[in-house]
């Protein structure tokens, strides 16, 4: 057995990190954050029988003897994951667990962590999915289709050391100054951007009538016994005002390419905190209650409606994931997760953004008028003819703070 944590992990190369971990990554790699484990910055348990990966949280309230937050369930055979764990644990006592399976998160249970639903990863099934869409359920595949035919975009898997990197630094940074964390890059549960190639990750760009990177997208495998089956869309960067539905198109065209090669699972990873009571595990009250009140207050944080309202247009099945912490209080164990995804920087600032949220919520929002039913009559429409149904209209590591 083996820590591999602070600099000893910065220093490790690409290559390094893969001829190390892959063997147990291509055989145990179920999980849609599986590959997202081979990141600069993680830290790694490394066991005869597997490895987890994690990030290192140091708090002067929080976390005064640090804490493993670790990412996904545990790179082994199924059998082995109660082992690894317990060996985890022996040395690294204070741990958190995050986006586990439901099997994790019920060993983990056993070993008395308190576990509750963090949220749901819709997963479309890429052999059947329609992915020209319709005017019915999917309208969001069928807009996006349009979109990218009309503008004449040209969408293709791509060699990404052919595209210029300047092209590709510009498109990252106008896609991240329209997000609601906008001063840096968040990492560990979406990865950042990666342009050279690397080992079964499939990358795919859009190009406008002259030729100019308009998007790109960046598919992570998910494995299966050694063999690939399914990916995740784990890096997404598009001209969202210019082409509002680009990803979506970008995502269908991919699972196109994909599905001729059998390919099973095509997962748009976490919706986080929504959907919570639709998971199996709710064990720590306050935890559940930080989970609900994020997504309803918690846009100044990070666009947690926005995200689970576009990928539930997709009518992907919803897998719900766990969150699991020894902590005595839990749901402070999530703001370190927050820490150090660098989605937070500062705990006062994050609970200020909460609490802007929930005052614009409460006393600014603009209510909706109400909809006036009309009494039924007789000259309300002539015998036999009802009303006239309109044409769709287009959808507008180590950290301490």
């Amino acid at each position: 057995m083996r820590m591999i944590v602070a600099q000893e992990a910065q220093n490790l190369s690409p290559t390094e990190k893969w001829e190390m971990l892959s063997p147990f990554l291509r055989q145990y790699g179920r999980g849609s954050l599986a590959y997202a484990t081979l990141q600069q910055g993680m830290e790694y348990f490394v066991h005869p029988k597997g490895y987890l990966a994690f990030t290192s949280a140091n708090h002067p309230v929080f976390a005064r003897k640090g804490k493993r937050i670790v990412l996904g369930d545990p790179l082994c055979a199924h059998g082995d994951m109660e082992e690894l764990i317990r060996d985890f644990i022996k040395l690294n006592p204070h741990a958190v667990f995050v986006v586990v399976s439901e099997e994790c998160a019920a060993l983990l249970r056993t070993l008395s962590f308190k576990v509750n639903t963090v949220g749901y990863e819709p997963v479309l099934p890429a052999q059947s999915y329609n992915t020209q869409g319709n005017w019915k359920e999917l309208d969001l595949i069928k807009r996006a289709r349009n979109e990218a035919k009309r503008e004449g975009l040209v969408i293709k898997e791509v060699d990404i050391e052919t595209v210029p990197v300047a092209e590709l630094e510009d498109l990252s940074k106008r896609w991240l100054d329209g997000k609601t964390v906008s001063d840096r890059e968040i990492w560990v549960y979406a990865r950042r951007p990666v342009y050279h190639p690397e080992p079964d990750v499939r990358k795919f760009a859009a190009f406008d009538k002259t030729g100019l990177l308009v998007g790109y997208a960046f598919y992570d495998p998910i494995y299966r016994d050694g063999k690939i089956h399914g990916y995740a869309a784990n890096t997404v960067r598009c001209d969202e005002k210019k082409y509002g539905r680009l990803a979506t198109a970008v995502h269908m065209a991919a699972m196109d390419v994909f599905r001729s090669e059998g390919a099973e699972e095509f997962n748009l990873l976490l919706c986080p905190f929504d959907k919570v009571d639709g998971g199996k595990y709710c064990d720590d009250w306050a935890t559940k209650f930080f989970f609900t009140t994020s997504v309803r207050y918690g846009n100044e944080i990070y666009n947690f409606k926005g995200l689970s309202f576009h990928k539930s247009k997709y009518r992907g099945e919803d897998r719900f994931v766990y969150f699991a912490s020894n902590g005595k209080l839990p749901s402070n164990d999530v703001y370190l997760a927050f820490l150090t995804s660098d989605i937070a920087n500062s705990y006062w600032a994050t609970m200020g953004r909460l609490m802007k949220g929930v005052i614009k919520e409460t006393f600014f929002k603009k209510k909706k008028p109400a909809v006036k039913v009309a009494e039924p009559n007789s000259a309300a429409a002539p015998a036999g003819k009802g009303l006239q149904e309109s044409p769709p209209k287009p959808a507008a590591s180590a950290k301490s703070s």
